[in-house]
């Protein structure tokens, strides 16, 4: 066991060693208020009611290599000597997904925001890579309360920092999966995205709303991780928001269910990932469901849809299925989020969303 003294030293060490960037609760407030308008709406019931829901199933991913003429493999990839260990945590997709506790949460952050001391809200549920609400006990109660992305156990290189900032919606593999290993502090350059979609808006009132969302799995196939792009535009918190790291092996039970057709929920898993903009009351004029997961083996789509508005079908391969779409359609607070699956004759498989 090493001593005591010894780990508190290193902690030190490493949140005096080239630092990310510090909150700076300007900025954050800004970005909070530009978020803002776009979550309004998320509350129990509304048009996006805080859950963006999609099926995981308990199934794990062959394991994939970083070679081959596969688009959704990167090809050159920067070394491990961009990334550094981070003290008491595992190198790494061990790093990911990991159940901890709220001071362990609470110390990562520390480390990842080395001028903060602060707590996590909340006493349970903590997992490494995932966005968290980080209270720094510095600040006054009424400043906007800032998130965590709880780190795993690899350190990007400030030279890695520099490139994905220069470049936070990149359209290349590598450049997605670099972007994610910043927002992570996991090494994902060597893991294969298994789908993606991407959101690209030139006209004047959407280009805030252009972003990136993709599923990459490790090699082995135990652990996938959910990013969003551009990371410094997704401002909340809870399982989904930006990043999140789900391992395929030890799924909580803490997560809403899919629901079938005869209104059954299942043992599937669904991950939470909400967006909406622009709503002036119980009104919203414009709408941005976000969301990703698995879906039954036997599924040719999967259409999202908000209230009567258009239907979205999501990208799908291999099961899996990832959507960020705009809906300009004005709809009630009331009006449901439905995530279907259907087969390849039409017909409803399962509720990804729990509609209930």
């Amino acid at each position: 066991m090493e001593d005591t003294r010894e780990v508190s030293a290193e902690l030190q060490r490493l949140a005096d060693a080239t630092p990310l960037d510090q909150f700076d609760t300007a900025t954050v407030l800004a970005r909070g208020r530009r978020g803002l308008r776009r979550r309004r709406f998320l509350k129990a019931g509304g048009v996006i009611s805080g859950v963006a829901a999609a099926a995981l199933v308990v199934t794990l991913i062959p394991h994939f290599t970083a070679t081959g003429n596969d688009p959704g493999v990167a090809g050159t990839q920067p070394d491990n000597s961009q990334f550094s260990s981070v003290a008491g945590v595992p190198r790494g997709e061990e790093g990911a997904g990991q159940r901890i506790s709220a001071q362990e949460a609470a110390r990562r952050c520390a480390l990842r925001y080395p001028s903060t001391n602060g707590s996590m809200k909340g006493s349970t549920g903590f997992r490494s890579v995932s966005s968290q609400i980080y209270i720094s006990k510095s600040r006054a109660r009424t400043q906007l309360s800032p998130f965590c992305t709880i780190p795993g156990g690899d350190k990007p290189s400030a030279a890695l920092v520099a490139a994905a900032k220069a470049d936070p919606l990149p359209k290349d593999a590598a450049g997605q999966l670099r972007n994610c290993s910043v927002s992570a502090w996991v090494d994902m350059t060597k893991w294969h995205i298994l789908v993606s979609d991407r959101l690209s808006l030139d006209e004047k009132n959407y280009r805030g709303f252009s972003r990136e969302l993709l599923i990459a799995a490790s090699p082995s196939g135990k652990t996938v991780i959910a990013c969003q792009l551009p990371a410094d535009q997704i401002q909340g918190a809870g399982y989904g928001w930006g990043v999140t790291a789900v391992r395929l092996d030890d799924l909580g039970t803490d997560y809403p269910r899919i629901e079938w057709p005869d209104g059954t929920f299942g043992k599937e898993i669904a991950t939470i990932l909400p967006e909406g903009t622009d709503c002036n009351g119980a009104v919203c004029g414009r709408s941005l469901p976000t969301g990703w997961g698995q879906a039954p083996a036997n599924t040719a789509k999967v259409v999202v849809q908000i209230g009567s508005g258009p239907g979205y079908e999501a990208p799908l391969k291999d099961g899996w299925y990832a959507f960020t779409a705009l809906d300009k359609t004005p709809h009630s607070n009331k009006d449901p989020l439905k995530v279907r699956a259907y087969d390849k004759n039409g017909n409803l498989l399962s509720k990804l969303y729990p509609e209930k």
